[in-house]
């Protein structure tokens, strides 16, 4: 029997989408970025987010869309005044080259409308499956799973500590527990990559976890 089929994991999976959701309610970090509707400034926040401090990207976030507010002005501006923003970012030299390259693929190939689907979106310069999908999440409202360093270590944690598995799994689990309600899957990956942050650290605040009694990492931790 597949692992997402169990009895064990449907329960372990409705007790992780209710605290989740609930948890969110009052816990969600608080970022400027998250209250954007615009396809155009969710795309590039994530862009800019990548390999970066979200520290950094608040320093530079309001100049980079008061400077450029839409994909033509980006597309328009020379390579100089982008950097000249994002220097505080690091990487700024491949960050611009790679926004530029995506400004002009999206004014050349879509008329300058940010594209709605994971196959087109994945085709442009630089992004990948995370910032595909977080776009898709975020700035379409399309439920889709998030896979990043913090999905993945709570997927881990939750349900497969210490038992051997393929990263195939992960992604395979991921699909499973994300809410398919338009909404609630925006809050679900927030509160997700949050609690990941802030509760299930580098060092777990296990005491504080309310997913605890259902986690294979504390069990396992609980017999040392």
């Amino acid at each position: 029997m597949s692992f997402i089929k169990k009895k064990s994991f449907k329960k372990k999976l409705d007790v992780l989408q209710k605290v989740i959701l609930n948890w969110s309610q009052n816990n969600l970090r608080h970022f400027i970025w998250r209250h954007e509707n615009d396809p155009y400034k969710i795309l590039l926040t994530e862009k800019l987010l990548q390999q970066t401090d979200y520290g950094h990207v608040r320093k530079v976030w309001t100049n980079f869309f008061k400077e450029f507010p839409d994909i033509q002005s980006i597309n328009e501006a020379s390579e100089t005044r982008i950097k000249a923003i994002l220097r505080p970012l690091g990487l700024w030299q491949q960050r611009t080259a790679q926004i530029k390259k995506i400004s002009n693929e999206i004014v050349t190939k879509y008329g300058g409308v940010i594209p709605d689907t994971y196959e087109r979106l994945i085709e442009l310069t630089g992004i990948g499956d995370y910032i595909a999908r977080a776009t898709l999440c975020f700035a379409f409202n399309q439920p889709t799973y998030i896979l990043d360093v913090n999905t993945k270590k709570i997927v881990i944690r939750y349900f497969l500590f210490g038992t051997a598995f393929k990263n195939a799994l992960i992604k395979e689990i991921l699909e499973e527990i994300t809410p398919k309600e338009p909404n609630d899957c925006k809050i679900f990956n927030w509160g997700l990559i949050d609690f990941s942050s802030k509760i299930c650290s580098r060092k777990p605040k296990c005491k504080k976890c309310q997913l605890r009694f259902f986690c294979q990492f504390h069990k396992v931790e609980k017999r040392k």
